[in-house]
């Protein structure tokens, strides 16, 4: 017999083993695959040989729309235009004078191209091409008018992907640049048919203040421990705001990130972002003259973690709040390999900012298989005790954390911790949802998981759902989805993290919803100083006044409310 104290190590260790071998085996295929890139690269005529075409008319001077699909997540089709050689024959002066009073053809232009290839009558052939198979929703297939609107066709140099890169050129294009004119003798468009969609993005209004600020006691905002005042114009109509606090003379503002969306624009997507979203209501909030007002995300969440977020109107801002963080988490790192020394102390003197200014709280919902598990999460917050694993920062997801950094690895490993705040809430720890048998603890499983089954939380070996509040005193990626699978307690949602699928529609829409919320952001309210240099303004931390937001609910507390209400 081996006692389970003695296993954990070897256990860890041949995770450790197997860690470095996959590591190993990838950066082998990886050289391999860099080694014979120009070979992998297709010849013009290799490409578009079995291209699928479709004649413009006699009007376009018989050009022809010549179109491939290449498999991909996002179903991408290239395209390009042919023109007829004419042959050469004797003309006569008559036939030039006719030539000349006819009327020229019009030019083929970049919307005309994505226009055909999403044209109803020609739509099926790109369907077939593309479609793999799976659940598609009613607008999967844009127009072409909501294509470009999307930043899903690009403008492309055939030697992008013919293996010429001395002239590589790579565009995104926009609605107003559907008129132009490419020399599609070197041009190619790139379509994103079926792009990633994130309608989530559109059930706030990125203009209009959180109705938590005001009603409820949902949102809370206090900046030098007074609650700022929210304008009348800005109060939200039918849909809620996102916006929980702006400050334009310091360059910032806060807001409550839905869920399902990500930060930054995606290959075929340049529109429903936080940045996007962001910037054209800025543009039309404030009638900006300038084409392209400055927005940047010096904080990062998650496509699917909602919550707090801040976004940088003003490029000091995004210094100020880069180098908080920055700090904050080499702090850590230092506080505890170096064990308090003097040089923590003394660490970054000039940035106005200090390792410990910043406070980044979240709410999650964990799953609960084994309900003896609950106290190893009681002991971890009754004892305040800092959790810590090592990450591998090139895996991919999802990504490896470890309790002991690897003393033989080749790659450096991230330190990553956290500490548990709170565990469950006054009225209970946790929610049983594996009784198919009890309607109450049903119902819950059945709210957070969806109906695609009868038993979702059996389907997953689920017993309970508990919910924490945690601190981030680190930031890495997957950060707390990864520690908290490595302790046993997936995210409700999470399925990369062994979490299930949590499924939401709203009208005709639906996407996948994680349990995760970034709920407390505090850090010190920044002021303008003069440059050491005094040729110009930055942003340093003030010694007495605070920010601080808090969002006081989740998407599941009203379920976790009801839960309690039927018990």
């Amino acid at each position: 017999y081996i006692r389970a104290e003695q296993l954990h190590p070897i256990i860890e260790k041949l995770q450790i083993e197997q860690t470095c071998q996959k590591y190993s085996a990838h950066k082998k295929v990886m050289g391999r695959r860099r080694k014979n890139s120009n070979a992998e690269h297709k010849t013009r005529e290799q490409l578009w040989k079995g291209a699928h075409e479709k004649g413009l008319g006699e009007k376009y001077d018989g050009a022809v729309v010549q179109m491939v699909g290449i498999e991909s997540a996002e179903h991408t089709a290239y395209a390009r235009v042919l023109f007829p050689q004419k042959e050469e024959k004797e003309t006569t002066p008559e036939d030039t004078a006719a030539d000349t009073a006819k009327d020229p053809p019009p030019k083929v232009t970049a919307g005309k191209v994505v226009d055909t290839i999403v044209d109803e009558e020609w739509r099926h052939v790109a369907k077939d091409i593309l479609e793999k198979g799976e659940h598609i929703e009613q607008d999967s297939y844009p127009d072409a008018k909501t294509l470009l609107k999307l930043g899903s066709v690009w403008l492309l140099n055939e030697s992008t992907y013919t293996g010429d890169s001395h002239n590589a050129h790579a565009k995104r294009l926009s609605p107003e640049d559907a008129s132009m004119t490419p020399d599609w003798n070197d041009f190619t468009l790139r379509i994103h048919f079926a792009p990633e969609r994130f309608h989530a993005s559109n059930e706030v209004d990125w203009s209009k203040y959180c109705r938590g600020l005001l009603v409820g006691a949902k949102v809370d905002a206090f900046i030098g421990g007074e609650a700022p005042h929210v304008p009348v114009a800005g109060l939200p109509d039918d849909k809620d705001g996102a916006i929980v606090y702006e400050n334009d003379d310091l360059g910032f503002v806060v807001v409550n990130k839905p869920g399902s969306m990500p930060g930054h624009a995606t290959l075929s997507n340049h529109a429903e972002d936080v940045v996007s979203m962001f910037t054209a209501a800025l543009k039309e909030r404030k009638k900006c003259d300038e084409k392209k007002p400055y927005v940047s995300l010096p904080q990062r969440l998650d496509i699917d973690t909602h919550g707090l977020l801040t976004v940088s109107t003003k490029k000091e801002f995004a210094t100020y709040m880069s180098k908080l963080l920055e700090n904050k988490t080499n702090g850590h790192v230092e506080k505890d390999e170096k064990n308090n020394s003097k040089k923590n102390k003394d660490a970054h003197p000039s940035d106005g900012c200090s390792s410990v200014d910043i406070t980044k709280k979240y709410r999650c919902l964990v799953c609960v298989r084994d309900p003896d598990s609950m106290d190893v999460i009681s002991n971890f917050q009754q004892l305040g005790t800092v959790i810590t694993h090592y990450l591998d920062p090139k895996s991919p997801a999802p990504k490896r954390f470890l309790r002991n950094k690897p003393k033989n690895s080749n790659h450096e490993w991230q330190q990553c911790q956290m500490r548990i705040l709170r565990v469950g809430d006054e009225r209970f720890r946790a929610a049983c949802v594996s009784s198919n048998e009890d309607y109450v603890d049903s119902m819950l499983s059945h709210q957070l998981w969806g109906n695609k089954s009868e038993t979702p939380a059996e389907d997953l070996g689920v017993s309970y759902v508990m919910e924490l509040e945690i601190e981030l005193l680190t930031g890495r990626t997957h950060q707390i989805r990864g520690q908290l699978k490595a302790l046993g307690f997936p995210i409700v949602g999470d399925p990369i993290y062994g979490g299930g699928v949590s499924e939401f529609r709203s009208h005709m829409h639906g996407w996948n919803r994680m349990a995760l919320q970034c709920c407390e952001l505090a850090f010190p309210l920044p002021k303008w100083v003069e440059t050491e240099d005094k040729k110009g303004k930055a942003l340093s931390a003030s010694e007495d006044k605070k920010c601080v937001f808090r969002l006081n609910e989740a998407w599941w507390t009203p379920y976790l409310g009801q839960y309690y209400q039927n018990l």
